[in-house]
């Protein structure tokens, strides 16, 4: 004869398939406080858990999703969760004033990239306009991480009325300058196929392109218009237009290589005219 469960394995079984979001989130909650971590709050799906001192947001989306999925693992994404929290490392060292100055840099991004940072619910980095549906962005570069600057740490940075948003782009591009030497970047082929190539792992190669004593001198270089492709945030190829043959095969693989790298910026190819970078239309 078969047993039937028992009262707590039954009740346990209701639990688990029927807690909607907002449940599932003060469950959670519950587990977490359990396990001996302070909450600061919650909002909705959003957890504020004091870590290190200070109140780190953890978004409980993944895991609510995993418990609709697979909803008898509820004490097992939950033991992930307390498990991820315990792994949290404490946070760097705050940067010297002169650190903060030094790490000031700009960094290119997809216009598109605003929207993503506001739906995962971040203050919207600012920003102003480059060309082909790019953007430029400022970050604070330090050696173990890196901060987009947003409205509120802008207003900081400009508590003094002679200090303008123009001053600190140019700030951040000198930044750039002093990064930026002979060996960031390499020259190949001759004549109508000569390249150069900036390929670096440290986000800022495509970059690169917003330094016009940089690009003028790359355009001594290249015989004819110099031509420019920055698939994404880490390369970057100045060329010739001289070569039909030799720009489209360049057009084709900065297409493809933006459509498949990580953080890419442009599948279009740009143009160094006149002490600027504009848009290059290829002609077919």
């Amino acid at each position: 004869m078969r047993r039937k469960p028992s009262r707590k394995k039954r009740k346990r079984r209701k639990i688990e398939a029927g807690l909607d979001q907002e449940s599932f989130a003060a469950h959670v909650e519950a587990a977490t406080r359990q396990a001996g971590f302070e909450i600061e709050k919650r909002d909705g799906l959003d957890l504020y858990v004091i870590m290190h001192g200070e109140p780190m947001r953890c978004r409980l989306n993944t895991a609510h999703s995993a418990y609709q999925i697979s909803p008898h693992r509820l004490d097992d994404i939950v033991q992930a969760h307390i498990a991820a929290l315990r792994t949290v490392p404490p946070p760097p060292p705050r940067p010297t004033e002169k650190e903060a100055a030094e790490g000031l840099l700009p960094m290119l991004n997809p216009a598109w990239f605003i929207k993503e940072v506001e739906r995962r619910g971040g203050l919207p980095p600012v920003h102003r306009p480059f060309v082909a549906g790019l953007i430029v962005t400022y970050v604070f570069d330090f050696p173990h991480h890196r901060t987009y600057i947003n409205k509120d740490m802008l207003a900081k940075m400009m508590d003094s009325p002679e200090i303008t948003f123009d001053m600190i782009h140019e700030y951040a591009l000198e930044n750039l300058r002093k990064r930026t030497t002979g060996q960031n970047y390499e020259t190949h082929g001759l004549r109508d196929e000569t390249m150069i190539v900036c390929e670096t792992h440290d986000g800022y190669a495509a970059t690169r392109v917003l330094l016009p004593d940089l690009m003028a001198k790359w355009a001594q270089r290249i015989p004819g218009r110099m031509l420019i492709g920055i698939p994404n945030r880490d390369f970057l190829i100045a060329f010739s237009n001289r070569n039909p043959a030799h720009v489209a095969a360049i057009a084709g693989q900065v297409r493809r290589d933006a459509a498949q790298r990580d953080h890419p910026l442009c599948t279009d190819l740009l143009v160094w005219r006149d002490g600027q970078i504009r848009e290059y239309r290829l002609k077919h």
